[in-house]
């Protein structure tokens, strides 16, 4: 009798366990945008979102203002709950952003967004959380079809028939405790973009494993996006995954994923 006693209480203890992560699960993903919302401001576009565990550290923001369309991705440092935790803290700070104030450069919300990760921390001695992101931003004017892109420490993808362009952003992440507090980004305008795909990808599509325990380089993962050029994005969104798991083969999926891809 005592140890079905026993026994039922860790039944239950794993099924409330089960309860919250499922809960966590749910919550993660409703704060993201759907996928159908970004084929209402570009002309094609996908969203692969794969976490490692249950929930992820990966993220995205869709955002529009009359003619201008922004969408960021970003990846926070750590993974599961206390990772999931920072993306609603960056999507906040963007919400306060476009509730407050007027701000239309890419680099300048880069900016925003590491002043008011570090000033909410700034008192906070020995958090758990790992503050810190990489972001990518994108600008597209609906109308005219001018973009401009503002990284940190993570690029934007181009590939047209001329080939594979790789538009850096710059080294420092956002959120950095004991960063700078003025840490500059630029903006860099975009040219010829209305016969180009773009992609934004998080950290961990480049931390996949291989053959021979190699991880894949923006080079190879440049290359096989440049070969399906010519195919629809929701079409080629398939065909990454499939990339991606021949890629990985034997080995364990290591960190979150997410690739973001669109067209103007």
């Amino acid at each position: 009798m005592i140890n079905s006693g026993k026994n039922d209480k860790e039944s239950s203890w794993i099924i409330n366990i089960d309860q919250i992560e499922d809960s966590t699960r749910r919550n993660y993903f409703s704060v993201l945008p759907e996928e159908k919302r970004l084929m209402e401001h570009f002309s094609e576009a996908f969203v692969i979102n794969k976490p490692k565990g249950r929930v992820g550290g990966d993220g995205f923001w869709l955002h529009n203002n009359a003619d201008d369309v922004y969408l960021a991705l970003f990846t926070c440092v750590g993974e599961g709950h206390l990772a999931s935790m920072m993306i609603r803290i960056y999507m906040n700070a963007l919400k306060k952003m476009v509730d407050g104030y007027s701000i239309d450069f890419t680099g300048s919300i880069l900016q925003f967004l590491h002043r008011e990760v570090i000033a909410r921390f700034k008192d906070k001695n020995n958090i758990l959380l790992n503050t810190n992101a990489n972001v990518g931003i994108v600008k597209l004017n609906k109308k005219t079809k001018e973009m401009e892109f503002a990284g940190a420490n993570m690029d934007l993808l181009q590939v047209s028939r001329q080939g594979i362009k790789v538009i850096e952003g710059e080294k420092n992440q956002v959120g950095e405790i004991t960063g700078e507090h003025r840490i500059n980004y630029t903006s860099i305008s975009l040219d010829n973009t209305q016969e180009s795909n773009f992609y934004l990808c998080s950290s961990g599509v480049y931390n996949l494993m291989g053959p021979e325990i190699k991880k894949l380089s923006i080079n190879q993962f440049g290359d096989f996006l440049r070969k399906q050029r010519k195919e629809f994005l929701q079409d080629q969104k398939e065909l990454i995954m499939q990339y991606l798991t021949s890629w990985t083969g034997a080995n364990q999926q290591n960190d979150d994923v997410m690739v973001i891809g669109f067209k103007p």
